[in-house]
């Protein structure tokens, strides 16, 4: 088949006309309309108006962040991983924030260029949501962190503690956090066999030293650890928690051992 450019260049000309197009509400606003969508099919609310520079400010009124809010907490998407990930993607595209807001200034001329950065940067930061703990362990640390900030007082938590045995610094607990009868609870968390070593490694430590302490694990996915290495950290560790899918599991077996 030979192809013929100038109908085809002519064609994508016609087409994207066509579909990016300036709408006008009833209240006198402008809109930008294009084909950048969420998952759900609700198009990018694309808001055009003078910036302060005296160009043109595209702006998303804050509906990117209303449909992250959907299924995720905003506090901690725009912290931890995510938030770094969300920085980068703000510096490599221009994007600023404006009470909630993403937007972008841009020169009049350079316009029809800026739609399609803002609608490529739009969609990088919603795509930050598939950062979840089931594809991305360097997320698990920070679901961690926000599941444990739900359930424990901050006052009864400390984070990277060192207990008082030889060499402390050597072997940091993940989470003290106070139990009950006077006995500390170390929580750790387990993402992969490197992590499950380390912490049989660390525990068998405590127990040789004679600490007293009871100890929960919390998994990404239990089912990813080889058998040996889960059985050698289950004869020194104590309670398990296959993944922080398990709410039930979880909530039960730390909160009656939270003093």
């Amino acid at each position: 088949m030979t192809l013929n450019l100038d109908a085809l260049q002519n064609l994508l000309c016609e087409r994207l006309c066509e579909d990016v197009r300036i709408e006008q509400r009833p209240d006198g606003a402008l809109m930008l309309r294009t084909h950048f969508q969420f998952p759900d099919g609700d198009r990018y609310p694309i808001h055009l108006s003078e910036s302060a520079s005296g160009g043109f400010r595209l702006s998303d009124h804050g509906h990117t962040l209303m449909h992250v809010s959907y299924e995720h907490d905003i506090d901690s998407f725009m912290d931890g991983t995510r938030g770094m990930l969300l920085e980068r993607i703000m510096g490599e595209s221009g994007l600023q924030w404006d009470g909630g807001a993403f937007c972008l200034d841009t020169a009049p001329e350079r316009l029809p260029e800026a739609v399609f950065q803002f609608g490529q940067a739009l969609t990088r930061i919603y795509d930050l949501t598939l950062l979840s703990r089931s594809n991305v362990g360097s997320t698990f640390y920070d679901d961690l962190a926000d599941v444990l900030s739900r359930l424990v007082d901050e006052t009864k938590m400390q984070q990277d503690y060192q207990p008082d045995v030889p060499n402390s610094q050597a072997y940091p607990v993940d989470y003290r956090i106070e139990g009950k009868d006077d006995v500390p609870l170390f929580l750790y968390g387990i993402p992969n066999r490197d992590k499950a070593r380390l912490t049989t490694i660390m525990l068998s430590y405590f127990h040789r030293n004679a600490l007293s302490f009871e100890s929960i694990l919390v998994f990404e996915n239990q089912a990813e650890i080889p058998r040996m290495d889960l059985a050698r950290l289950s004869d020194v560790g104590g309670d398990m928690i296959s993944s922080l899918e398990s709410h039930e599991d979880f909530n039960r077996k730390l909160l009656r051992r939270v003093a």
